[in-house]
């Protein structure tokens, strides 16, 4: 699957270092180009959101990532855009249902217009190997996106318990901090 894809590059959209890291060891030896896409929109505090962000970079570092892009669009504008797709107030969701989709799809979304406005030939997203994420759901999502457009999506057939446990030994082995949280003011309860 990954094989064919010599040469070519990949925006890669990354919640967290924990979570990246499992990839790019799958990918290290892999002829392609990548690309760290770092968008957290959903985390309401800003020394948690930069203490993320300088671990996905650490690690870009690691692995020899072209660059880290910093998505834009801040914890207002999230919130504005989840109040806009959902009829509760956000408090009252749970975990991994309504609230969670919609983050999951702005947080895909995003960056998977980047890709196409960039001229990247393949997308994909951390999201797709989480344990604690709506994978499927994210699957569709860029199936969907990818219809319309030149990026290829690259899917990882990967065991999701296995890249947790490798992702928990890289990031002792990298000494990477593990968040215990998603990030957004719901999933802190």
């Amino acid at each position: 699957m990954i094989n064919d894809k010599k040469g070519k590059t990949l925006l890669l959209q990354t919640c967290c270092a924990p979570c990246v890291l499992p990839i790019l060891e799958y990918l290290k030896n892999k002829e392609i180009e990548i690309t760290l896409y770092y968008f957290n929109p959903n985390i309401s505090d800003k020394a948690e959101f930069l203490k993320r962000f300088n671990e996905v970079c650490k690690v870009a570092d690691i692995y020899g990532c072209k660059t880290t892009i910093l998505g834009k669009g801040g914890h207002k504008e999230w919130l504005r855009f989840l109040k806009n797709h959902l009829t509760k107030p956000l408090a009252l969701y749970d975990e991994n249902q309504d609230r969670c989709r919609q983050c999951l799809y702005m947080r895909t979304k995003y960056p998977f217009v980047t890709a196409e406005d960039n001229g990247f030939d393949m997308f994909s997203s951390t999201f797709l190997t989480s344990l604690y994420k709506d994978s499927e759901f994210v699957r569709e999502t860029i199936v969907e996106l990818a219809k319309h457009s030149n990026v290829e999506f690259l899917d990882f057939d990967v065991d999701k318990k296995e890249f947790y446990k490798k992702g928990v030994e890289l990031c002792k082995k990298y000494d990477i901090y593990r968040q215990k949280f998603c990030g957004c003011e719901y999933s802190k309860r």
